[in-house]
Parts: structure tokens; C-alpha cells; sequence
């Protein structure tokens, strides 16, 4: 019998706008909870200082990372985090929701970026992706993580 050829699959993740709205609304709400709590002045604006550096420095980080997945038939699964890619083994424990994907993965053995026995979890959000690629996305994952 002979196999279909599949085309391979190469997605790139854009910054997440939801999972910026987020972040901000959590900072949001630990910065009311400092001007609320019975803290000296000093100590307050200390923390009000520390919380909006790091929703800064986050949204920052949001913003700058980029993750590409690719799928195909002869080299499997990889991600590149901009350093190349790098062979992964998809773990079962992966959640897959039509809102949001928690890729859990495994790098493989000739990894520079990650350590080879560390388990990852990759954070996908639905509008990080056009609505085709992230259902075909799934899909995809879900015929790998089956077999």
C-alpha cells in the first residue's frame, strides 16, 4: 500500500493579545491589593514600583518571543525558538482545548537550547495562530499523540 504524502506542517506563533490582556489584568489587580493593604507608604510604592516593572519586563518578553512548530513526516516534531530547530518528542500529558493548546514536549538527545531530560510545556493560545492553522494544528496533534 502506498502512504499519502502530507504536507509538512510549519507554523509560526505570533504574540498572544488575550494572553497579554491577561497578564495585564492580574497585574491590575495586585496593584489594587498594594494600595489597599495596611502597609507603610514607602513599602507600598516599593511594590507598586516592583509590580509594574515586572508586567514591563513580561509583556516585554511577550512580545519578543517567537516559537515556530514544525511537522513532517521524516524528521517528526520540532520547535524552534529562534536558535534552530530542535527535534521534540510530544507528550501525552499535552492539553489540547479549543482555546488554548499546554504543548507538553520532551527535547530530543541534540538539543543546545534545552536540557535533553527537562520536560517543557509550551503556552499556545487560539489567536496565536489564524483559526485554520490552529485547528489543523490540533488535529495534527492529536493523530501524533495516538499513535
Amino acid at each position: 500500500m502506498s502512504k499519502k504524502y502530507q504536507p509538512a506542517l510549519l507554523l509560526t506563533l505570533k504574540p498572544s493579545k488575550r494572553l497579554k490582556q491577561i497578564v495585564t489584568f492580574v497585574h491590575t489587580l495586585a496593584l489594587g491589593a498594594c494600595i489597599a493593604n495596611a502597609l507603610a507608604i514607602a513599602v507600598k510604592i516599593s511594590l507598586l514600583a516592583i509590580i509594574c516593572i515586572h508586567l514591563w519586563l513580561t509583556v516585554r518578553r511577550l512580545n519578543a518571543e517567537q516559537y515556530t512548530i514544525k511537522h513532517t513526516d521524516g524528521f517528526d516534531w520540532e520547535i524552534s525558538a529562534g536558535h534552530g530547530f530542535v527535534s521534540i518528542e510530544i507528550l501525552k500529558s499535552t492539553v489540547i482545548t479549543t482555546f488554548v493548546l499546554f504543548l507538553h514536549f520532551k527535547p530530543g538527545s541534540r538539543t543546545g537550547v534545552w536540557k535533553s531530560d527537562a520536560k517543557k510545556t509550551l503556552l499556545v493560545l487560539n489567536d496565536s495562530l489564524t483559526e485554520d492553522d490552529y485547528r489543523y494544528l490540533i488535529v495534527k496533534l492529536k493523530t501524533a499523540i495516538i499513535k
